[in-house]
């Protein structure tokens, strides 16, 4: 890599410098920064700035999310799965009990009735649960990153973040 320094616009004109590769613009107005970018491009030089480099981060970190709520769906459909097999499995091993509910006066749909209240209750507990869990294991995460970060000089980090809006679907 080759060294570089830094001198004012106004220094390089006394110095009898001609030729440069690359120059350092300080906008003041963040407001004027596209309208500055454009003129120095109409002139035809290249430009980066620090906010293409947040866009880049931004992009990726979209991307991110939509991978994880790719895997997120995954995960609920694998579990929706999971409790309408144990459901079933539950209701064909109640099957005396059903007859039982039925020889006592029950009513087909009273019984339907019992065993949707009974899948309701089981996902919203799982899913209250899992909450929990989740929520947990991410104060653990970020408690952990945390203290190795400000053992090493930096600031907290936060890695882990619920959604109240996301938190409440799910619930």
């Amino acid at each position: 890599k080759t060294p570089a320094f830094y001198l004012p616009f106004s220094d390089v004109k006394g110095t009898g410098i001609s030729n440069y590769s690359q120059a350092k613009i300080i906008i003041a107005d963040q407001n004027k920064l596209s309208q500055s970018r454009q003129t120095i491009e109409t002139m035809g030089f290249r430009t980066s700035s620090v906010v293409d480099t947040v866009e880049r981060i931004n992009s990726l970190f979209n991307s991110l999310r939509l991978v994880l709520l790719v895997f997120g769906l995954v995960a609920l459909s694998i579990a929706a799965l999971g409790m309408f097999n144990t459901l079933t499995v539950s209701l064909l091993e109640k099957t005396r009990e059903v007859g039982l509910m039925k020889a006592i006066g029950m009513k087909s749909q009273e019984v339907k009735m019992l065993f949707l209240a009974e899948s309701v209750i089981m996902s919203f507990v799982g899913g209250v649960l899992g909450l929990i869990f989740g929520f947990l294991a991410g104060q653990i995460l970020n408690i952990t990153l945390s203290s190795i970060a400000v053992a090493n000089g930096f600031a907290p980090i936060v890695a882990t973040h619920i959604p109240f809006n996301l938190a409440l679907v799910i619930a």
